[in-house]
């Protein structure tokens, strides 16, 4: 029996979204996101951040500067919220490298099931792009979309045919995850 996880985008929904960040001096977490993010560790979730960042593959920023932003989103939710992420992953490749790790393609979630021991079926994806929830779908995985960052400019992109379905929308990060407990409680109910 596999564990339950929060699969999370980065930018846009655990932090500021700020074109290609470049410098971890900018990071910026959304106004109770670290509330969010503890809500979820205190009931067992594993919280997993996968995230596409194309300024690598783009010569725009090295992975040394995304680990540095990367750590310092880490050491601001523990300072925030006393709450540590359990991994993440992120894809450095440019959108046209044809690699097979940028989202929506599953293979950061897949790595993180295998690394972590994680049950797909019980776990969720929180994001605030339309890719982020074709994530989900295509991993099995509930996706939530947020409505900060990119995410009211996508909102419309979710009511068109063919589109990725999301199993909720909610305002922020804090939202979903209270939307997510509620959920799992009327689970546990039934």
């Amino acid at each position: 029996m596999g564990k339950r996880a929060v699969f999370l985008d980065r930018d846009g929904t655990i932090i500021h979204e700020a074109h290609y960040l470049s410098d971890p001096a900018k990071v910026r977490l959304y106004r109770g996101a670290g509330l969010a993010l503890r809500k979820l560790k205190k009931k067992n979730f594993e919280l997993v951040v996968i995230s596409n960042q194309s300024a690598v593959g783009r010569g725009w920023v090295d992975i040394k500067t995304v680990d540095r932003i990367n750590r310092k989103m880490s050491k601001l939710l523990v300072q925030s919220a006393d709450v540590n992420l359990d991994a993440v992953y992120y894809c450095p490749h440019a959108p046209n490298d044809g690699c097979a790790c940028r989202k929506p393609k599953t293979v950061l979630v897949r790595m993180a099931q295998r690394a972590r021991a994680i049950d797909l079926r019980k776990s969720y994806m929180i994001g605030d792009k339309l890719i982020d929830i074709a994530l989900a779908n295509r991993a099995g995985l509930r996706g939530i979309f947020v409505l900060t960052g990119h995410g009211r400019q996508e909102l419309p992109g979710l009511k068109k045919p063919g589109a990725p379905r999301a199993v909720h929308v909610a305002r922020n990060i804090l939202s979903a995850a209270g939307w997510i407990l509620r959920e799992e409680n009327r689970a546990a109910r039934v």
